[in-house]
């Protein structure tokens, strides 16, 4: 068609018409930022001297803490090996909405092998999970993340607490990489002989996740039966 054809001011809006169908397909990725709250619960039953049961519930609030993003609920056996050695294989159900339109649910299946020591007056706690993650409509894969936490005690006038810091790397099977990254600081509190807190900030460096960079505020509540 000759554009001698058609009427100089009607051109922008056959252009504009023209770059509609390609700018509608255009797709949007979420942001790889968040600041989210973490917040997770454990029951814990002593059956004996070296054998407790546990049960977990997990909600961490994303999107900058707006929305529900990850649900948890699930139990475990610890086997007190010794004093330094804890053995808990744990299962986990998990719902995730990262996003609007996009969830993720998982079966896991932990074994958790922690190692502990005192080193003077500080404790070395070494965690180990090995986690098969069965996943509705997704590729099943293996994840293994190693979390390392030095701690001390401190005191402030009649406040006792320890302070920790911590860091976590985790491996996938899926990737065949080390891919994802956790620090964490903050405080733990024995309040009494049933009831232990902890409360902390923690920043995760993940490159492939959406999203993947996170800042989060947290507890971490223990409640003994």
């Amino acid at each position: 068609m000759s554009t001698r054809l058609i009427p100089h001011s009607l051109l922008p809006l056959l252009l504009c018409l023209f770059a509609l169908p390609v700018r509608s397909q255009t797709t949007v990725l979420p942001s790889r930022e968040d600041t989210q709250s973490w917040n997770e619960l454990q029951l814990i039953v002593p059956l004996k001297k070296q054998l407790d049961l546990i049960f977990i519930g997990v909600l961490r609030l994303g999107r900058d803490i707006s929305h529900p993003v990850d649900e948890r609920i699930g139990a475990g056996l610890a086997f007190k090996v010794n004093k330094y050695v804890t053995f808990t294989p744990t299962y986990i159900y998990l719902a995730q909405q990262p996003w609007p339109n996009r969830k993720n649910f998982e079966h896991r299946l932990i074994p958790n092998l922690t190692v502990r020591f005192p080193v003077g007056k500080f404790n070395v706690i070494d965690r180990n999970l090995f986690e098969w993650r069965v996943r509705h409509a997704l590729k099943d894969f293996f994840m293994y993340r190693n979390r390392l936490q030095i701690d001390h005690p401190a005191r402030i006038g009649d406040f006792d607490f320890r302070i920790f810091v911590a860091d976590e790397v985790f491996y996938s099977g899926d990737l065949n990489q080390w891919w994802r990254n956790r620090v964490s600081t903050g405080i733990s509190k024995q309040f009494n002989k049933h009831f232990i807190g902890d409360f902390f900030y923690l920043y995760q460096h993940d490159g492939f996740a959406r999203p993947g960079n996170v800042h989060a505020l947290g507890t971490f509540l223990r409640v003994i039966l």
